[in-house]
């Protein structure tokens, strides 16, 4: 179902907006009509482009912007599966059985709905001998690592019509060669495009450039739970990155487009940005997770601030006065912690390793957390005193508890021993 909004002039939920601008909405051409005389001085693009040397193209405010407002909404020019996934639907994206297949390209569907799904029809549909399917995608034997070929097909099919917009994203070819990630584009995608597909058309460096693009610029989409996909907005990728962002974005699950809304007032000439990553992830993981996948050190003030503005995220509790250890300059990886109350010193590789057993614990425990909340519960309580009320494994266990709050209705709210009050004013301090 579509996201609604409020009528600018009623305030009655509608899903159709102001061509133009693209920031209001209506429930009717009259009350578009009618509102015309209010709306027509506010009624320009919300942002232009702009290019530097170093941050290349980025989106600033043309005007000021308040918060809620829709900044930009905007349709996917490419979707598709991401590189990990379980078999899906390549029309809706949901998971499938593998029963039903397209007519023309044998490629298994949800049903005749989906198999006219745009993307599908106009992409690997026409691209994909039916024979050849057969042979990679039996039933009862649907091989994953097919999926990871979708999107990249998908985007390659566009090299001829819209090239000039593909051309203008960045994708990183030259930072990306080398690594784990290149590698296996060359093993997984290239090489069973070319030789198993018979796709000879396109040279690996095309196929390198387009996995590039997408890694780069893609969008993460949920379709529900553990199913995710990616798509492709040339303007919303513009955004730039903060750890702090002024925006967030919403799809509409009726057509995947994307609606870009300011968090907060951003004033005119001012940087329209997004977060590339977690944002209740700790320095260390953020700042690593945007190295390898965006080829980038972040060195926003939040990184900058070794108390990550005060919500101590990283934080480790010091054994021997109680105080905060924290990184003494976040910027550099490789600097040591120290305790802001006794100066006890830390080494980051320990830091690091404490971090990461923790978090593999908490992971361990998630699995098992939907039927015995407790063991979150328990994690929480087992931690309290090595790390900060405010740490992000903390939190992602606070988030798990109030996930199954909402979802588990065989879980009831007097079985829980947490505070539920404590949680909820925790996560309005952050």
């Amino acid at each position: 179902m579509s996201e609604h909004f409020p009528c600018a002039k009623c305030q009655v939920p509608s899903t159709n907006c102001c061509s133009k601008c693209r920031a209001v909405y209506y429930c009717s051409r009259d009350h578009q009509k009618a509102d015309w005389a209010n709306h027509k001085t506010l009624c320009v693009p919300h942002f232009k482009i702009e290019e530097s040397e170093n941050e290349g193209r980025y989106l600033v405010a043309k005007r000021s912007i308040k918060a809620g407002e829709i900044i930009l909404q905007e349709p996917p020019l490419v979707l598709g599966p991401k590189l990990q996934t379980s078999p899906l639907c390549l029309g809706c994206y949901k998971p499938i059985s593998g029963t039903y297949r397209c007519s023309r390209c044998n490629w298994p569907m949800c049903s005749a709905v989906c198999e006219e799904s745009d993307f599908h029809r106009n992409g690997e549909c026409q691209m994909i001998e039916p024979a050849l399917v057969a042979n990679y995608l039996c039933p009862g034997n649907i091989n994953n690592l097919v999926y990871q070929c979708i999107t990249p097909l998908r985007c390659l099919s566009l090299l001829a019509k819209d090239r000039q917009v593909l051309d203008k994203l960045v994708s990183h070819m030259e930072q990306r060669k080398g690594t784990d990630i290149y590698r296996l584009v060359e093993q997984n995608i290239s090489s069973f495009l070319r030789q198993r597909l018979k796709l000879t058309q396109y040279d690996s460096e095309h196929i390198q450039r387009v996995c590039g693009i997408l890694e780069t610029n893609c969008f993460d989409i949920r379709i529900q739970e553990r199913v995710s996909i990616r798509g492709l907005y040339p303007k919303a990728s513009l955004m730039n990155h903060e750890c702090v962002p002024n925006t967030r974005h919403v799809f509409d699950p009726a057509d995947f487009q994307i609606r870009v809304l300011a968090t907060r007032d951003i004033r005119a000439g001012e940087k329209i940005s997004a977060t590339y990553t977690q944002i209740f992830w700790n320095t260390i993981d953020r700042r690593l997770h945007l190295k390898t996948s965006k080829h980038f050190w972040c060195q926003c003030s939040r990184c900058a601030d070794p108390r990550e503005l005060g919500t101590l995220l990283s934080a480790l509790k010091c054994t021997d006065c109680g105080g905060m250890i924290v990184s003494k300059n976040p910027l550099d990886q490789f600097a040591s912690w120290e305790c802001s109350g006794c100066g006890l010193a830390q080494r980051v590789e320990n830091v690091k390793r404490f971090h990461d057993s923790v978090r593999a614990e908490l992971k361990q425990i998630a699995q098992l957390a939907r039927s015995r909340p407790e063991l979150l519960e328990n994690f929480i309580a087992t931690y309290s005193g090595a790390i900060h009320p405010g740490s992000c494994h903390v939190i992602e266990a606070k988030y798990a508890i109030i996930q199954l709050y909402g979802n588990a209705s065989q879980l009831l709210y007097d079985g829980f021993y947490l505070d539920r009050s404590s949680i909820r004013f925790r996560w309005l301090d952050i």
